[in-house]
């Protein structure tokens, strides 16, 4: 796997995580938007994913 696509990931994992843990203890806006970064590192590590996938069949 790429290093950039496993950085991505994990970013993702780690702010969805951190957001959940602000959403609960700290500030309420704050935490969802962080919430919201970690999903967006998700969703682009998912697709850098998706695409190593097609051009290696290829």
């Amino acid at each position: 796997m790429n290093p950039l696509t496993l950085m991505l990931a994990i970013l993702g994992l780690t702010g969805f995580a951190l957001g959940a843990v602000l959403t609960v203890t700290g500030p309420f806006e704050m935490g969802v938007i962080v919430m919201g970064l970690g999903l967006v590192f998700q969703v682009i590590s998912l697709v850098r994913i998706k695409r190593a996938k097609q051009q290696g069949k290829q």
